[in-house]
């Protein structure tokens, strides 16, 4: 069972997630979220002290979750290649679907993109994810290779389809 505290963080960080979705990241401000959350904005404070650090826990959550959710794949008896297309879809295309609905993606995009801590964690966690499946250096190239093939902002069907060309160019 969580305690007060990791229930009050997390509700915290569930706010800001909605006022970064609502608002955008520069324009949510600590009121926003703690009135959001239900609290006071003093008590946010105790837990962080900038938007930056809510930005980081709230990726820091999602990527714990897909860490996660890679494991279970790499625990099934899928063959290799369907594996690697559905940790792809739980990094890439998945949270693209999410983004790509919302009025307007670049409030999601902008801030990942434009903390680069955030996106080196971001390559991290999924390289992280792919290494038991593929290696570290394939891994890697992968990873990477995603900058390129996002670039375009391409609709979902065609990065799904670009995934399913760089997947099926692999010999798995």
């Amino acid at each position: 069972m969580k305690d007060k505290r990791s229930i009050t963080r997390s509700q915290i960080i569930d706010a800001a997630s909605a006022c970064f979705a609502e608002y955008g990241y520069d324009k949510t401000t600590f009121d926003d979220v703690a009135q959001k959350a239900g609290i006071s904005r003093a008590l946010i404070y105790t837990y962080f002290k900038s938007k930056q650090e809510f930005f980081f826990a709230m990726m820091d959550e999602k990527h714990k979750n897909y860490l996660r959710q890679s494991q279970e794949v790499l625990d099934s008896d899928l063959p290799a290649k369907q594996k690697l297309r559905k940790i792809i879809d739980i990094w890439i295309i998945d949270p693209h679907r999410i983004i790509y609905k919302s009025p307007l993606p670049n409030i999601w995009l902008k801030p990942v993109k434009s903390i680069q801590t955030s996106e080196q964690l971001l390559r991290g966690d999924f390289i992280k994810s792919l290494v038991p499946l593929i290696g570290f250096d394939l891994a890697e190239v992968i990873v990477f290779s995603y900058k390129g093939i996002l670039d375009d902002k391409p609709s979902i069907e065609i990065l799904e389809k670009r995934t399913d060309i760089l997947i099926k160019s692999l010999s798995l």
